[in-house]
């Protein structure tokens, strides 16, 4: 999800920026409305959080001039202001905001109504699932045999189309480089290296690939499209402690897997866990995974890849990472999916890197001990104290919670066990 922020005075820009950057949503900024106008017609945000007062085009000709312009009319948009005054709020909700946000603010009040205005979007979807795309109507997609049906989502390097080949009328997920606009030798690298990894590995707790190719304006993957998304929203309405050990477990077939052939993730997240209909759930975006060996010491010294609520210690300390360095990132998602609570939060990224490296194991209430020992081996801060490997943690888990394999089994979801 791609938010606009629009402020003038650079701390508060910041400080939003980095805020909602860590929760894992693209951010763009600018500092007066003008730019904000532009920015919005350019790349079409999903959210947009201004500022009133600003100079050049304050908050409301901002507002005003998203609202006439076809394009960028139906853009949520959330007003950040120190004024309390009635009229300036009734002056603002009268020109299309979605919601006000007093300042000073706290990071839940912007998470709260961050996260308000993606739920009402997404209700909206619901109600209405053939509603027209902003970015994208139905038709050809730019590449030849692909019908476009809509966005489901657009990152930093790439977009992803929902697709219908038409050879066979399967629908798949169509991720898209545009090679005129992102000119960058190692983004174009590890659009093809994604493919380059994927097609090494047939697995069922993996994100099945079926083409790539280039045309002269795209790079282009289709890969398996989960019409169930990830695992997020599982997470936000609750798991028991099987559902938890039954996706970790998945999770560690993958791994042992991706790991076997010398490839380490580097990302692990709920974001990047996807459920399919059956309950089974796949691995996707090696975007960032790298081989093991010389290729993983070629990170430079403090650049950090990952998400910051999954990072390992070493990863947030700009150390090389390992294949225990994923199985650390599964572990803070056990934690989360248990419990509803990340392991570690802040307020500021340096903060949240600091907890990973010298924070203490988080510790499960009495109802849940029993995984406290899992959770110790798998979030040591020392990657040789963790499991040596993603199949000696599927093993445990599968030996200390036999009736969890036994369910799998049952509905035909450990079969990647068999693989590993």
């Amino acid at each position: 999800m791609k938010i606009l922020v629009v402020e003038d005075e650079v701390g508060i820009r910041g400080n939003l920026v980095m805020l909602l950057r860590m929760e894992g949503f693209e951010l763009i900024e600018a500092a007066n409305g003008e730019m904000g106008l532009a920015l919005a017609r350019q790349e079409m945000p999903d959210l947009i959080l201004s500022d009133v007062m600003m100079p050049e085009l304050d908050g409301y000709g901002f507002l005003e001039a998203l609202r006439a312009d076809p394009q960028t009319a139906a853009i949520p948009f959330i007003f950040l202001t120190a004024r309390s005054d009635r009229a300036d709020r009734r002056r603002g909700m009268n020109l299309g905001a979605d919601d006000y946000l007093g300042k000073p603010f706290t990071r839940d009040e912007v998470l709260e109504a961050v996260h308000a205005r993606i739920k009402r979007v997404q209700a909206l979807e619901k109600t209405n699932p053939n509603a027209p795309d902003p970015t994208h109507s139905a038709g050809p997609a730019p590449i030849k045999g692909y019908k476009v049906l809509r966005t489901l989502g657009a990152g930093g390097m790439s977009e992803v189309l929902l697709a219908v080949r038409e050879a066979d009328g399967l629908e798949v997920a169509l991720k898209l480089l545009d090679t005129r606009q992102h000119q960058d030798a190692m983004l174009l690298q590890r659009f093809i290296q994604e493919y380059a990894l994927l097609e090494q590995i047939n697995h069922p707790n993996v994100a099945r690939i079926f083409d790539h190719g280039f045309t002269d304006e795209h790079a282009f993957i289709t890969m398996e499209y989960f019409a169930h998304g990830d695992i997020k929203r599982r997470i936000a309405a609750g798991l028991s402690p099987f559902e938890a050990l039954s996706i970790a477990l998945q999770v560690a077939f993958a791994l042992s897997q991706i790991h076997a052939l010398g490839i380490v993730h580097r990302d692990v997240k709920p974001d990047n866990l996807m459920l399919r209909a059956d309950g089974s759930v796949a691995l996707i975006d090696f975007g960032v995974a790298k081989h093991m060996g010389d290729e993983l010491e070629k990170t430079q010294q403090g650049d950090i890849v990952g998400s910051p609520y999954y990072l390992s210690p070493e990863q947030a300390s700009g150390r090389p990472v390992s294949p225990t360095s994923d199985i650390y990132s599964l572990g803070a998602i056990f934690f989360e999916m248990v419990t509803g609570k990340r392991p570690y939060v802040a307020d500021h990224m340096e903060a949240l890197l600091y907890k990973h490296v010298h924070a203490p194991i988080p510790r499960f209430e009495p109802k849940f001990a029993e995984f406290q020992l899992l959770l110790d081996k798998m979030m040591h801060k020392d990657p040789t104290q963790r499991f040596p490997s993603a199949q000696a943690l599927a093993d445990f888990i599968a030996s200390g919670w036999p009736t969890v394999i036994r369910l799998m089994e049952a509905k035909s979801l450990a079969h990647g066990a068999k693989s590993v």
